[in-house]
């Protein structure tokens, strides 16, 4: 997926993808689903979800509206863009401003029907409907209101963007659960005793998302043989093509890098992964449960082992890291 920018009206599956990509941007700084889907059901009436649209495809009409939330004029958005170092289309620059400026600016202004303030909202559990209803009439006092297609269109986002909700909780439990084996000395490399508490580098990695909840165990633990197909199976998709094997550049958090003959690891996000090596002794099995040397399970700077293949939990890792701290045991590779 990815953002679809431009002075045009967007096709359902491009107004899709871009709704995923405000669903990263705000669930990373806490909003709840139900505000994500209450905004992209108005985004839609508004502009099509399309950060470069100009209000009736006039560019450049700076009197009229512009954006994903069509500020009129659009030197209500635009000015504070080119102030800030955001190209006008930026859709970062835009989520950034809704996010953070809409009360301190005076956009968002509380009616006695939807009496919240702006952050309330952005944590509120109330229906996607109704929130479509609070940000219209909140924020955006349209003079076409067209309020039951906005309704409507935030349960369709609400359907859509719960399976990425879903998916970047797996991710995180997925990614939680690897580090803390590494952190635990108790768990070391073992190919044959591999399901607990030692394990090898496919077991480690299968484990991770089947204790989040994903099929990656379909009544046996795959080798690196058959993890591609178990995988996708499991709603994982291939995106080796969107991704730099070399550096690691576009690899997300939660990723499964795959060699399908010898190795995988995951990524953790920040150029990091964390993998089963090797048991102590230098071989596959024989030696003693847990980890002897600190490197048979542990988190290591990215390397190209090389990898076959990058696997992806559609909507799971993002291109913004979750918010907080995580503490690992680090090895420099």
């Amino acid at each position: 997926m990815g953002w679809t920018i431009g002075n045009f009206v967007l096709s359902q599956s491009q107004m899709d993808a871009n709704a995923v990509e405000v669903y990263k941007y705000f669930s990373a700084k806490g909003w709840t689903l139900n505000a994500i889907a209450g905004i992209c059901g108005n985004m839609q009436s508004e502009s099509w979800l399309n950060p470069g649209v100009w209000q009736s495809l006039k560019e450049g009409n700076y009197s009229g509206g512009f954006g994903l939330v069509q500020w009129t004029p659009a030197t209500n958005y635009t000015n504070w863009a080119n102030a800030n170092g955001y190209g006008i289309t930026d859709p970062n620059g835009q989520l950034y401003w809704i996010d953070a400026l809409s009360g301190s600016s005076g956009q968002w202004i509380a009616t006695s029907a939807y009496n919240l303030s702006w952050s309330a909202f952005k944590k509120s559990s109330q229906a996607p409907e109704w929130l479509a209803s609070a940000f219209l009439k909140n924020f955006e006092r349209a003079g076409v209101e067209v309020e039951a297609t906005r309704r409507s269109q935030a349960r369709y986002y609400y359907n859509l963007l719960s399976k990425y909700d879903t998916n970047s909780k797996a991710v995180e439990s997925a990614v939680q659960w690897a580090i803390n084996i590494a952190n635990d000395n108790s768990h070391g490399y073992d190919q044959t005793h591999r399901d607990g508490p030692d394990y090898d580098c496919s077991s480690l990695i299968c484990w991770a998302y089947y204790q989040a909840g994903l099929n990656t165990r379909p009544g046996y633990t795959p080798a690196t043989g058959t993890m591609y197909n178990v995988f996708l199976a499991a709603g994982f998709e291939d995106v080796t093509s969107s991704v730099n094997l070399t550096t690691g550049e576009g690899i997300q958090r939660g990723d499964v890098l795959l060699n399908t003959v010898h190795h995988t690891a995951m990524s953790i996000g920040n150029g990091q992964v964390v993998n089963a090596s090797q048991n102590e002794h230098g071989g596959a099995t024989g030696g003693a449960t847990g980890d002897q040397t600190g490197k048979e399970i542990y988190v290591r700077n990215y390397y190209n082992y090389p990898w076959n293949y990058v696997l992806r939990l559609p909507g799971g890792g993002g291109a913004i890291e979750p918010e907080g701290v995580y503490i690992v045991r680090w090895i420099p590779g």
